[in-house]
């Protein structure tokens, strides 16, 4: 029997009514729903999946699903399908990305079936779409949350923890498990659970003041040590009651960091504007001790100098102790550890209240835990320390606050070092370096003091060691220096302790004495002192493995206040003058200043400032004394002579400024010129006197000039500038010259004959050279004194002397030239015991340049000139 279909079909209007239903489902449904025919494309969407994406319903029906979906995937999709239609899988699940309007990229969980219309061939892919976009970001927070390195703590409405993630583990040192369920409490320093406990209290009542604030409140870590983190507080509701998060960040070394850099910063800048350690040391303890909330701290130095407090406002462990409070007193009394207590060292120390004994009652009274001892460093010294002082309940400075505080007496040494710099410029700005003595600037304004004042009586003794250049030449210089030393040592022990001692130059020291008595312009009173000086100076000296003994002269000159001239440097001019005169009476004595020497002191002061003036105003000329060959009589050369036309004096000779210019040292201005100006006549001579044209210039050269730093320098520039040949040029030089500072004086000759021009020895015979010395010289012509010519009489008749020297420089290879031959006698012995040339009277007396010529003419002209009776 067949059965009617009919009856079995559920009417048109349930079926009409059954599909509005799916549709309306189909298309509320809060999950993604699509259908993709064989094509590819979506035959039917719902809403959700449309918003999903960013689209209408109406955008997507009809689009390939390619065009939302990665390329990248679409191989997988292929093969889902075919596994679909083969029948070997009935639904596929899997993770899909889709591509938002927008251009994002969405992850979902897609679930798909094969859908068949009855025995249509063709097919449908049904597909529900479930975003997993925000269930990852939940799943990322809740994985951030548990693995951040800050701390996440959630307290309920009643202050306990619910919630504690990793982060507040590493933090704070509690496990989770010790703190689920417990009030927090623990983690508060016991100095702040009071204020904790406010605030807390403030919180849960709905005070939202640290809401949404970020603040540093200080921790207590598992294992006692104190942190200072950085909390941001928010609240949230969680089954209708409040809970709170803070986020928490262990900012200790971080602050720590920061304040100990701060501290350094402000040390290094207090210490480059402060004028001493003391100024700088009482602001950059001050500092300290406010930033770091210390009681107290100090400085001291080695010297035993003033010791630095700062003590803050603090209230005491004990109430109201008898004493008052003991770190004030101590303050107020300046105390500081001795060495014993506290020894100075290069380290810094941490002492408890064990090592705190010498603190007294201020360690109990106060509340001090701990003391901080840091050295101030100069150049490696240690010149000082600084002290700190903390309370009780503060932990411990950690090692990086140590080096903090080693930075901070390295800053404050460096004023130390500052300061002792600028003391040894002073010191040496008014001090001798070799004896420590006064030196001239020192002494003038010493000599001014004493002019003011009263009721006492001065004298400044002026005292020069005799013969001390013997002493550097035989022991050399290092050994002169500890000789002057010793001298200074023995003039100090031997005056007052007002009176001055100075050194004024190599060999000169100036005592400046007072003694009780109406001040007076003689200074006979001071001859005593003077008899005393010179006796601890004759005492034997034993240095270097040598027994010396110094011999002194004195000139002594009163310091009155009443006479207008007296100022310093006049004093010291008229006790010159008097040394002088000790000088010429023989040395070892001592002479007092009177009115006589004030003219010959004022004479020489104005020779010595016109002879200055004269050297650069023309006043000077050169005259030349012709040289004659022996052999020929006809003039090879001239030796330059100076002569100081003085306005208002006529005419000068060389032996009445020559001195003087040696000692005031003006001999190297003056040997300056006539070095000039020689190269320059002789320059001229060629068209002046044709005669003289191959005929050398002599210039005398002193010791002073040959050793001085500017002396080849001055001689090469008068050869270029006047254009004379340098084998033209003879520079004559003595033998004192070369005994005063034989090396450099050697040197500087070998440099001269290295530049051509010819060297002599001047007056040679009557010095202390050497034979062998001699010869090591680069000098080429040796000249014979007048003195060893003036007994020459005729051949063989006192010819002795001269015969020895002219035999000597032939023995050596040198050239002889006689000076002083007076007459024709004299010339003949000369020329027959072998001299080569010589100069005197006999020939021609010294003329000026002008005259030269004729001179020369004349000389070149005579047909008998002296010879030998052979």
């Amino acid at each position: 029997m067949i059965e009617d279909s009919s009856r079995t079909q559920p009417p048109p209007e349930v079926r009409a009514e059954a599909g509005a239903r799916l549709r309306a489902a189909f298309d509320n449904a809060s999950t993604g729903l699509t259908v993709v025919d064989d094509s590819g494309r979506y035959v039917e969407v719902n809403r959700a999946f449309a918003e999903l994406l960013g689209y209408r319903v109406d955008e997507l029906l009809g689009r390939h699903f390619g065009e939302v979906t990665l390329a990248g995937e679409h191989d997988s999709d292929v093969a889902m399908m075919g596994e679909l239609i083969s029948g070997t899988r009935r639904s596929v699940v899997r993770e899909k990305q889709y591509r938002h309007r927008d251009g994002t990229l969405l992850v979902a969980l897609v679930s798909s079936y094969l859908v068949q219309q009855g025995d249509d061939t063709s097919w449908q892919l049904l597909s529900t779409i479930e975003s997993l976009t925000e269930e990852r970001a939940a799943q990322q927070r809740l994985i951030e949350t548990r693995t951040a390195a800050d701390g996440i703590v959630t307290l309920d409405d009643t202050g306990i923890v619910v919630a504690w993630n990793h982060g507040a583990e590493r933090v704070f040192g509690h496990p989770a498990a010790d703190m689920l369920g417990r009030p927090l409490d623990r983690l508060v320093p016991p100095r702040l659970r009071a204020a904790y406990a406010a605030r807390l209290g403030g919180l849960l009542a709905g005070d939202d003041s640290l809401l949404g604030r970020t603040v540093e409140v200080a921790a207590r870590h598992a294992d006692g040590r104190e942190l200072l983190t950085e909390l941001s507080l928010s609240t949230w509701q969680h089954d209708g009651h409040p809970r709170f998060t803070a986020i928490a960040r262990d900012v200790t070394v971080k602050r720590r960091a920061e304040q100990a850099a701060a501290l350094i910063r402000h040390a290094a800048v207090t210490a480059n504007s402060a004028n001493s350690f003391i100024e700088a040391a009482a602001e950059v303890v001050r500092q300290v001790c406010t930033r770091l909330g210390w009681l107290a701290g100090q400085a001291w130095t080695a010297g035993g100098g003033p010791v630095v407090w700062h003590v803050g406002d603090h209230p005491h462990a004990t109430p109201g102790p008898a004493s008052g409070c003991g770190l004030r007193l101590l303050a107020e009394r300046g105390s500081a550890p001795t060495e014993q207590q506290l020894a100075f060292g290069a380290v810094a120390r941490v002492s408890g209240p064990e090592g705190l004994r010498q603190m007294g009652p201020a360690v109990p009274e106060c509340g001090i835990g701990f003391a901080v001892a840091v050295p101030v460093l100069a150049g490696g010294e240690v010149t000082g320390m600084l002290g700190f002082y903390l309370p009780a309940d503060c932990p411990a400075p950690e090692h990086d606050l140590i080096q903090a505080l080693e930075q901070i007496g390295l800053a404050l040494g460096r004023v130390v070092e500052r300061q002792r710099t600028s003391e040894a410029l002073a010191w040496q700005a008014t001090h001798d370096p070799v004896t420590d003595l006064a030196n001239r600037r020192l002494l003038l304004d010493h000599i001014r003091r004493i002019r003011q004042a009263d009721g006492r009586q001065a004298a400044l003794l002026l005292i020069n060691l005799d013969r001390f250049r013997l002493i550097n030449d035989a022991l050399g210089y290092a050994l002169g220096d500890q000789v002057l030393r010793l001298a200074g040592d023995r003039l100090r022990a031997a005056v007052g302790a007002e009176d001055l001692v100075a050194r004024l130059s190599a060999d000169e020291f100036v005592v400046v004495a007072t003694m009780p008595g109406t001040p007076s312009p003689a200074g006979s009173p001071f001859l005593p002192l003077a008899d005393r000086l010179l006796h601890e100076l004759r005492q034997p000296l034993a240095i270097g493995g040598h027994e010396l003994m110094l011999r002194a002269s004195v000139g002594i000159r009163a310091v009155t206040g009443d006479d207008p001239d007296h100022f310093p440097a006049a004093v010291l001019r008229d006790a010159d003058a008097a040394l002088r005169q000790a000088k010429n009476r023989g040395k070892d004595q001592v002479v007092v200043f009177d009115g006589a020497m004030a003219g010959t002191a004022k004479r020489r002061m104005d020779d010595e400032i016109a002879l200055a003036r004269a050297i650069t105003d023309e006043q000077l000329v050169l005259h030349y004394q012709p040289i004659i060959a022996l052999d020929t009589g006809r003039p090879v050369g001239a030796e330059a002579l100076v002569r100081w036309h003085r306005p208002g004096h006529g005419m000068q000779a060389p032996d009445r400024f020559i001195p003087m210019a040696e000692e005031s040292g003006l001999i190297v201005d003056l040997g300056r010129w006539v070095l000039h100006q020689a190269c320059r006549d002789a320059a001229g001579w060629p068209h002046q006197a044709p005669i003289m044209a191959d005929a050398s210039v002599s210039v005398n050269v002193s010791a002073r000039q040959l050793t001085h730093p500017r002396f080849l320098a001055d001689l090469q520039t008068a050869l270029a500038e006047t254009g004379l040949a340098p084998e033209r040029l003879i520079l004559e030089i003595t033998e004192t010259a070369l005994i005063s500072e034989p090396e450099a004086a050697m040197e500087t000759l070998h440099a001269v004959r290295a530049c051509g021009v010819q060297l002599a020895l001047d007056d040679f015979g009557t010095g202390y050279s050497s034979l062998s010395y001699v010869q090591k010289l680069p000098a080429t012509i040796l000249k014979i004194d007048k003195s060893f010519v003036d007994p020459i009489s005729g051949p063989g008749a006192g010819t002795a002397l001269s015969e020895v020297v002219v035999k000597l420089a032939e023995a050596i290879g040198m050239r002889t030239v006689a000076e002083g031959v007076e007459s024709p006698e004299q010339a003949t012995a000369l020329r027959l015991l072998g001299c080569h040339r010589g100069q005197g009277y006999t020939w021609s007396r010294p003329v000026p340049n002008a005259e030269l010529r004729e001179v020369a003419m004349r000389l070149a002209g005579v047909a008998g000139l002296p010879r030998s009776a052979t």
